[in-house]
């Protein structure tokens, strides 16, 4: 028994404690219905109390008047003090109670406080009772009380009687009972409680249809989704490096972004509500927004920068609502466009293997110019024999007609910075290799072994040389790069992957950034082995089936 107290001890605390999570619709509704609810709590009150006292005056003010006419009435004034003439008093009362509302009860006393006329015609010459009519007997004065007569509690109101010499001959009292006071309070409350009903069922309506107007309005999301967003929002303009700016039917701002600040060359980000015109003239998003087609790729020149622009226009439903426009540096996009696949490298790797052919060249045409021919034709011989040795292993093992035009315009840039760039005679590929992308190949390839040369070139080795393999297996593509560089210290293995980060001067730190992530969108591996001084390595394993996603 005392687990199943603990137990259920548990279970409360932790039923109390816990987060109540309730929907925006929700709230609203719950906060319309709590205002409504009190609006209406206190207008009932204030209703209720201020009608129950009008009933109390009106029936005061009723029985008084009722006891004012009798009093005056000539039959009462010249007859009360003769019990003789008693019957003539009652029968003009009885057709008082008959033609009134405002009275239940009317009783005519003389001074010796004995009844001449009285509803129940058995107390008539019996003494009046009730205690309160003393003021009424000994200083004439006309009140309302509440006593208990004959007949139950009652509102009393008095009223005294003369005679036609102006000597007070008795008095008139006319009552109602508390029962039938109470009786239209509560008719009177009833009403009121069907009206607060109706006003509730009204507010309850009500707060349904403005809440669901209200949660149609925020696109069904609920206040901490709207957060959450606008924190995306921001995290994704600042993480663009695209210009962002948007406008609104009337064409002022209502976004920009801090690409779009720079590239703009405003002085202040304080654009927001500003007419686009005023920011930027030809950035033509008035006419999109007033026809409604969207512009891809089209290209202009912000201040002096050539720039690729997208416009869109926004519209809710069929109605236009605004325009945003998106747009980025062209140069930017075609240097990043040539590094991603690889053209860069194959073009640079042309370039070079022309710049050597034309050096040679230009040596042949030196030694003949100085007669000496036999030199020339040994100096032919020679680097043909280099060449031709090269382009043997490459053409004969290299299927892959780019990458092999790669590794020879390479071999030929390195001859030119006196590097012995060595392909190692085991290496393979074929022209189909599964899902590796020709230009995640190239990329790779060209990034590495450009790392290489800028590591040799910069290298205290005498022996500047850079060894080549690349091998096809039947799962995998395996790259093997090393060279006799400077090497990469300790510390820095982890870092070199990251972008922008890079140990030779002027460099962007692009290239192996970018290999490691054409790797990655392979699933294969990258793996670094450098000693200090000495030299790196790097080992690339790329799985045939991999889909190349870059």
């Amino acid at each position: 028994m005392t687990n199943i107290n603990k137990d259920y001890g548990e279970y409360m605390k932790g039923f109390f404690n816990k987060k109540i999570y309730l929907k925006l619709q929700t709230k609203i509704m719950l906060l319309m219905l709590f205002v409504v609810f009190i609006s209406i709590f206190n207008t009932v009150i204030y209703i209720s109390f201020w009608r129950t006292n009008e009933i109390r005056s009106e029936l005061e003010a009723g029985i008084s008047d009722v006891a004012a006419i009798i009093a005056n009435a000539p039959i009462v004034v010249e007859n009360l003090g003769n019990m003789e003439k008693q019957p003539l008093i009652q029968a003009y009362v009885d057709k008082v109670l008959q033609s009134t509302e405002n009275a239940e009860i009317i009783v005519v006393v003389d001074m010796n406080n004995i009844r001449y006329a009285h509803p129940d015609k058995s107390r008539i010459g019996k003494e009046f009772v009730g205690g309160d009519q003393q003021r009424v007997l000994e200083s004439g004065e006309s009140y309302i009380s509440e006593a208990v007569g004959t007949l139950g509690r009652q509102i009393r109101a008095f009223v005294p009687v003369y005679n036609l010499q102006g000597s007070q001959t008795g008095f008139v009292m006319v009552s109602k009972t508390v029962t039938s006071l109470k009786e239209e309070i509560n008719h009177t409350l009833k009403s009121i409680a069907v009206s607060t009903l109706i006003g509730l069922l009204i507010g309850a309506v009500g707060a349904f249809l403005l809440s669901s107007n209200i949660k149609k309005t925020l696109l069904g999301l609920e206040p901490d989704e709207i957060t959450q967003l606008y924190i995306q929002r921001d995290s994704m303009l600042d993480a663009m490096h695209e210009g962002v700016i948007a406008i609104d039917e009337k064409c002022s701002i209502t976004l920009v972004n801090d690409s779009a600040i720079k590239m703009l060359n405003l002085k202040t980000d304080n654009c927001i509500g500003c007419d686009i015109q005023e920011i930027f003239p030809s950035c033509k998003l008035g006419d999109v927004m007033a026809s409604g087609i969207a512009e891809y790729y089209r290209e202009q020149s912000i201040n002096g920068i050539p720039v690729v622009i997208n416009r869109v226009p926004i519209k809710d439903g069929e109605r236009t609502v605004g325009a945003i426009a998106t747009f980025s540096n062209r140069t930017k996009i075609k240097q990043m466009a040539e590094e991603i696949t690889g053209v860069r490298q194959i073009v640079d790797a042309l370039r070079a293997n022309n710049h050597e052919f034309m050096n040679k060249l230009h040596t042949i045409l030196g030694l003949i110019d100085l007669g000496e021919v036999a030199e020339a034709k040994a100096y032919i011989m020679n680097e043909t024999q280099k060449h031709q040795k090269v382009l043997s292993l490459v053409i004969n093992n290299i299927k892959n007609p780019a990458v092999a035009g790669l590794i020879i315009g390479k071999t030929s840039r390195a001859n030119e910075l006196g590097i012995k760039m060595r392909v190692d005679k085991e290496s393979t590929l074929s022209k189909n290799t599964g899902k590796i992308d020709n230009s995640a190949l190239i990329s790779i390839l060209g990034n590495l072994i450009e790392n290489a040369m800028e590591a040799v070139n910069i290298g205290t080795q005498n022996s500047k040389a850079i060894d080549l393999l690349i091998k096809e297996e039947t799962s995998k593509v395996l790259i093997k790069i090393a060279d006799t560089g400077m090497g990469i210290k300790q510390e820095n293995l982890d870092r070199i992957f990251e972008r922008g980060y890079s140990t030779k001067d002027g460099s962007r730190g692009q290239g192996l950034f970018i290999v490691k992530d054409i790797v990655e969108a392979l699933k294969g591996s990258i793996k670094v082995r450098s000693t200090w001084q000495q030299g790196s390595q790097f080992i690339v394993e790329l799985p045939k089936e991999g889909t190349y996603n870059g």
